[in-house]
């Protein structure tokens, strides 16, 4: 069975893998690469601060769960909805692809539990940016 779904995979991952490398361009802000406001003062026009660690935090933990997490769950529901009708409904597909979408469903569960937590902490620590998942 493995070997039949084994060339699909191949080719998803030799798909989408650029694909995510090329959406993973610009998670780290730009600062202090556009020079200073003027020539007596020592700050920069787009500083580095707190600001932009959170930006780039927040950014991170977006690709992460939307770029990478949701696709690898819709692929999971399109194996287990094809273990599920494949075979006839035997019974030990049935259990097994049960089990897969169980254990898929509360990763991604806890996937978006940790969005919520790292947003909460985000707007506590004082993050003025966008919250935004997407």
């Amino acid at each position: 069975m493995i070997k039949k779904i084994l060339p699909f995979i191949i080719v998803l991952v030799f798909i989408f893998t650029p694909l995510m490398f090329l959406e993973a361009k610009g998670l780290v802000p730009d600062c202090n690469i556009t020079g200073k406001l003027n020539s007596t003062s020592d700050n920069y026009a787009v500083p580095c601060d707190f600001n932009m660690i959170m930006k780039m935090i927040n950014d991170v933990i977006n690709f992460l769960l939307v770029k990478m997490a949701t696709p690898l769950f819709a692929l999971i529901l399109i194996y287990v909805g094809w273990l599920y009708l494949s075979d006839m409904g035997s019974v030990e597909n049935v259990s097994k692809s049960k089990k897969i979408l169980k254990n898929a469903l509360i990763g991604y569960v806890i996937a978006l539990a940790a969005w919520i937590i790292v947003k909460t902490i985000l707007s506590g620590l004082g993050y003025t940016g966008p919250l935004y998942l997407g």
